[in-house]
């Protein structure tokens, strides 16, 4: 019994990025709608109302366009586990519409804990999900404190596509040491903004930042800083390679793309030590500082820039724990998930 994958699809995430990529590692059928909400009419007054009663308050037209196509086939006949794989911000209705003997559900969550809370109205539909799969063991007690009973509660880290994501040839120069920050979603851009100020005018040290056009301004003064908006696909890849380290600061955080996909490519990470971000770091790869540890950080970047050696070792041990977070890995703890769903239904 193969079970149905469905999700809303963002436009602005790389190709080979993003959770959707590990649906071309699970052998199964979808449904996957644009997200977003309809552009006016009689359509995006539906979505609104539907937006006013629905479990996830992010929920948007593609969502319900998801929905009801995963409900017409199960209607129509589908029997075996429905899996959402952005739960927290696509569930509206399939909880109460879905026969949970014939569908069970099963949701992934992305979001920390304190975004949960708000996201979700009428938490306790929550209990008609028959599994859970968290992206850190930071998200475990929200649901545990909703009565989520804790054997459905499955923390499986993100995946990456090492295939795609991978290191380059380098030729090793002390002449600079370059420092990218990838992002803009529960990003410290003010503690970013700290550093890169501290190190202006430094010889050796610079730093890429590809963010959001809105922060633009506060870095655009700044000498030793490259500020990119909007880069495509391919100079994406080609800033992980080229990058020494990622320099990655949040405030809030369970899974984040650029972390797995920088490991990939062999970069190494200096982060502060927020939320989830540990568990998918350890010391051989990655620097961590406390959160809002400014001192700690800076220091960090100081001892990574002059010892080449730490780079090169660090480079190494980063690519070889990413491929512990392969989307084959994850595909098959998701795919066990998924069967014994499959056997709750046989039995």
């Amino acid at each position: 019994m193969t079970p149905l994958l469905a999700w809303s699809q963002d436009d602005f995430l790389a190709q080979r990025s993003g959770y959707h990529v590990l649906a071309d590692y699970l052998d199964a059928p979808r449904v996957v709608t644009h997200r977003g909400d309809p552009s006016g009419g009689a359509s995006l007054l539906v979505t609104r109302l539907l937006r006013r009663f629905s479990l996830s308050r992010w929920y948007t037209g593609g969502s319900a366009k998801m929905e009801r196509e995963v409900w017409a086939r199960c209607r129509a006949g589908f029997s075996g586990p429905v899996h959402l794989l952005w739960c927290d911000r696509d569930i509206g209705f399939l909880d109460v519409l879905l026969t949970h003997s014939q569908n069970p559900l099963i949701g992934t969550f992305h979001h920390p804990p304190e975004q949960l809370d708000q996201i979700f109205r009428h938490k306790k539909r929550l209990h008609r999900l028959r599994a859970f799969i968290l992206m850190s063991e930071t998200q475990k007690e929200w649901f545990l404190s909703q009565g989520i009973p804790g054997e459905r509660l499955h923390v499986i880290l993100h995946g990456v596509d090492t295939e795609y994501f991978k290191p380059i040839e380098r030729t090793e120069s002390s002449a600079k040491t370059q420092f990218l920050s990838v992002g803009q979603t529960g990003r410290d851009f003010g503690m970013l903004k700290q550093l890169a100020s501290h190190f202006e005018g430094h010889p050796t040290i610079r730093f890429r930042i590809i963010g959001p056009e809105h922060e633009a301004a506060r870095f655009g003064h700044l000498n030793g800083v490259q500020f990119e908006t909007r880069i495509s696909d391919e100079a994406l890849l080609r800033a992980y390679q080229n990058a020494d380290a990622l320099l990655h600061l949040t405030k809030s955080a369970t899974a984040n793309n650029v972390l797995v996909e920088a490991l990939a490519c062999g970069t190494p990470v200096i982060a502060n030590r927020v939320g989830g971000v540990p568990e998918y770091l350890n010391e051989s790869c990655a620097i961590l500082g406390p959160a809002g540890g400014e001192n700690l950080i800076r220091d960090a970047i100081i001892r990574f820039s002059a010892d080449l050696s730490l780079q090169r070792s660090m480079r190494n041990a980063a690519r070889s724990h990413a491929e512990t977070l392969s989307w084959t890995h994850v595909a098959a703890r998701t795919r066990a998930i998924q069967e014994s769903c499959v056997s709750c239904l046989q039995a």
